[in-house]
C-alpha cells in the first residue's frame, strides 16, 4: 500500500527528471537518444581582401633548370593580414628527359584569397656522365710525359666539367704502377667518377 508521502516521492523525481531534460534541451546540448553534444563552435570571420604577395618557390630546379634526383617542391608567400593557410607542393616526376615539364602553384591565405598561380619549367636528368679515361702513353720511361684524358661524354644534359688528377700534371717519377683518378659533372648536377692505370719503367732498367 503506498501512502501519500511516497506518492510526493516519487511526483518530485519526476519533476526534477523533467527540468532536467528540458534545461539540456534548451542548451542545445541534448543529442539523438538524450546523448549530449557539444554546442556548436563559432568561427569568426576574416576580412582580409588582399592575396598573398611574393610567391616564389622552393626545392626548384638548379640554375640550368635541371633536377638530377627525386625531390619535393613547395611554392611559400606571406600574407600580414589573415596569414597563409596553405600552399601546393608536389614531387617532381623522375623520368629522364629533355623535353621541359611545366608546373604551375599558388598559396592560400586565411580568407581563401589566393596568389596568382605562377609556373616553373623543369627537365630530369638522374644518369650520371660516362668516363672512358685513357693514359697516353700507357707505358712511358721514367721522367717522361704523360697526359692522362677523361674522355666524358653526357648524352641528355651535357657534360660541363671534367679532369684528371685534379688538372695537376702527373708524375712520372716513381717507377711503377700509376693509378689516376678522373672526374666529370652534368648540367644536371650528376657525378661520376673512374681511375685509369699508367705504368712508368725504371730508366736504369732500359739502360
Amino acid at each position: 500500500m503506498t501512502g501519500p508521502s511516497t506518492h510526493g516521492t516519487v511526483s518530485a523525481i519526476a519533476w526534477g527528471a523533467g527540468l532536467a531534460v528540458l534545461t539540456w534541451g534548451g542548451l542545445g546540448l541534448t543529442g539523438a537518444h538524450g546523448v549530449a553534444s557539444p554546442a556548436p563552435r563559432a568561427v569568426a570571420a576574416v576580412h582580409d581582401p588582399t592575396p598573398p604577395t611574393g610567391l616564389h618557390l622552393e626545392d626548384g630546379p638548379n640554375a640550368d633548370g635541371w633536377y638530377s634526383a627525386p625531390t619535393r617542391y613547395r611554392w611559400t608567400a606571406v600574407d600580414s593580414g589573415s596569414g597563409i593557410d596553405w600552399c601546393q607542393d608536389g614531387f617532381v616526376v623522375t623520368v629522364d628527359t629533355a623535353t621541359p615539364r611545366t608546373v604551375y602553384g599558388t598559396c592560400v591565405n586565411g580568407a581563401g584569397h589566393a596568389a596568382a598561380y605562377a609556373g616553373f619549367s623543369y627537365r630530369y636528368d638522374g644518369t650520371p656522365p660516362k668516363l672512358d679515361p685513357v693514359a697516353e702513353p700507357a707505358v712511358v720511361d721514367q721522367g717522361g710525359r704523360v697526359v692522362v684524358l677523361p674522355r666524358a661524354t653526357d648524352a641528355l644534359s651535357g657534360v660541363t666539367a671534367q679532369s684528371c688528377n685534379g688538372s695537376h700534371v702527373v708524375s712520372t717519377r716513381r717507377p711503377g704502377m700509376h693509378t689516376v683518378g678522373c672526374v666529370a659533372h652534368d648540367r644536371a648536377g650528376n657525378v661520376a667518377t673512374a681511375t685509369v692505370n699508367y705504368l712508368v719503367l725504371d730508366r736504369r732498367q732500359r739502360d
